[in-house]
C-alpha cells in the first residue's frame, strides 16, 4: 500500500498559468500573465549581480534591509512587514495558520483562483461572494461577502484591484466592509496590482492594518518592479499576525539575489511613478480602441490588464479569438476557470505589443 495524502488534497486543481510560448511562432507577444513590460531596473540588476558573489553563504533570515527599504518606500513600520517567496507564499501560510478543517474562507466569485486553492489546502471550504452587477459592472460583491459570513468564517480574501476583473473597492467601501465584518475574521487585502492604481478614491488599506489586529495587506515585487522571476512579496500585518507568519515561514525563503534586487528596486519610486503612468496610457488607449472600433465590452481597469468581451454578433467569440491570437503569436488568457467564458484577459504590454495585438484582433474579427 502506498502512502496516502489527506483526502481533501486529492482533488485540488493546479493553478492555471497562461501560455508563454507557441511552437513554431516567429514572434511572441506575451500578454497572458500580467508581467511587467519592462525588465528590472539597472540598479536592481546590478544589486543582483553583486549578490551572486556571496551566494556560497545562506541568505538573511530577518530580511532587515529589505523591510527597511519597504518601510521607507510605502510609509509602513518595518517591524510590521513580513517578506515571502512571492505574496503567494504568504497567502498559503495565512490560510494554513488561520483556517482548517470545517472552517470557511470567503473569496470573490471571480477573484484570484489561488485563494480557493489555499483554502482547500488548509482543509477549509471556499465560499464565493457572487459579484454584483451586469457584465460591465463586475466587482467584488461586498454585501454578498457579508451575507456569506457564518460562525465558521475565518478569512476573507479580497484582491484589490481584482484579478482578473481590474475593478477595485474604494477607500470608503473598504473601511465600511471591514467595520461590518466580525472582529475575529481576518481580512486579507491582496494588493498585487495596487502599484498600478490611479483612482482618487483607491487606497491599499494600510490604515486598516494599524486600526486593529484583523487586517493584512499584501504587496509584491513581481508586477510593476519587473521581478516576477525572483519571487518576492510582502505583507503589512498587525503584530499578532506578523508573529504567527514568522513562526510558520520557511527560514531562508528568499535568496540573497532576490533580497538584494528587491531592496534596490524599492528605492526607485520615481521609476514606479513613470511605469504606472505609462501603463495607464497604454491600457486606456487599447481599451478605447477595442470599444470604439470593434464594439467590445471592456471593464474599467486599475491594473496592468483588461477584461474584454467580444460583442454577441462578433465573427469570433472569446474562445475562437483566443485560438486565433495564439496562432498569430499573441498570447492572452482564457477566463473559463474564472467563470467568465465569454471574456479574455489581456495584459498591458509595450506600445508596440499592444499595437500588434490590436491589429491581430481586428484582422481576426474581420474574417
Amino acid at each position: 500500500m502506498s502512502p496516502r495524502a489527506h483526502p481533501h488534497l486529492l482533488d485540488l486543481p493546479i493553478l492555471p498559468i497562461g501560455e508563454s510560448s507557441v511552437p513554431g511562432a516567429k514572434r511572441i507577444v506575451p500578454l497572458a500573465n500580467n508581467e511587467a513590460t519592462e525588465p528590472p531596473s539597472a540598479a536592481a540588476q546590478e544589486a543582483a549581480r553583486k549578490a551572486m558573489a556571496g551566494a556560497n553563504f545562506y541568505p538573511s533570515v530577518t530580511h532587515a534591509e529589505l523591510k527597511s527599504a519597504i518601510g521607507a518606500a510605502y510609509g509602513v513600520d518595518p517591524a510590521k512587514v513580513v517578506c515571502g517567496n512571492g505574496s503567494s507564499e504568504i497567502i498559503a501560510l495565512l490560510a494554513q495558520a488561520y483556517a482548517g478543517l470545517g472552517d470557511e474562507v470567503i473569496i470573490g466569485r471571480h477573484g484570484y483562483l489561488y485563494f480557493s486553492i489555499c483554502a482547500r489546502m488548509a482543509g477549509a471550504a471556499p465560499v464565493y461572494a457572487v459579484s454584483a452587477g451586469n457584465a460591465n459592472h463586475l466587482s467584488f460583491g461586498l454585501q454578498a461577502a457579508l451575507d456569506a459570513v457564518t460562525p465558521k468564517t475565518r478569512i476573507v480574501f479580497l484582491d484589490n484591484p481584482c484579478n482578473p476583473l481590474g475593478t477595485y473597492v474604494s477607500r470608503n467601501d473598504l473601511r465600511t466592509f471591514r467595520d461590518k465584518l466580525p472582529e475575529d475574521v481576518l481580512l486579507v487585502i491582496d494588493g498585487a496590482y495596487a502599484d498600478y492604481a490611479t483612482a482618487d478614491d483607491f487606497d491599499p488599506g494600510d490604515d486598516l492594518v494599524l486600526a486593529g489586529e484583523n487586517t493584512v495587506v499584501l504587496r509584491t515585487f513581481s508586477k510593476i518592479y519587473g521581478l516576477a522571476g525572483l519571487r518576492v512579496g510582502w505583507a503589512h500585518a498587525p503584530a499578532s499576525v506578523e508573529e504567527v507568519l514568522n513562526k510558520v515561514m520557511r527560514p531562508g525563503n528568499l535568496s540573497s539575489v532576490s533580497l538584494a534586487a528587491s531592496e534596490a528596486a524599492a528605492k526607485e519610486q520615481a521609476l514606479v511613478v513613470n511605469r504606472r503612468k505609462r501603463n495607464q496610457l497604454a491600457r486606456d488607449a487599447f481599451a478605447a480602441s477595442l470599444e470604439a472600433d470593434l464594439g467590445f465590452t471592456v471593464l474599467p481597469s486599475q491594473a496592468n490588464f483588461l477584461l474584454v468581451t467580444p460583442p454577441p454578433n462578433a465573427p469570433m467569440d472569446a474562445s475562437a479569438l483566443y485560438e486565433g491570437l495564439m496562432a498569430e503569436g499573441v498570447l492572452v488568457r482564457q477566463m473559463g476557470p474564472y467563470q467568465l467564458p465569454d471574456s479574455l484577459r489581456i495584459s498591458v504590454g509595450t506600445d508596440e505589443e499592444m499595437n500588434i495585438a490590436l491589429a491581430a484582433i481586428k484582422m481576426l474579427e474581420a474574417a
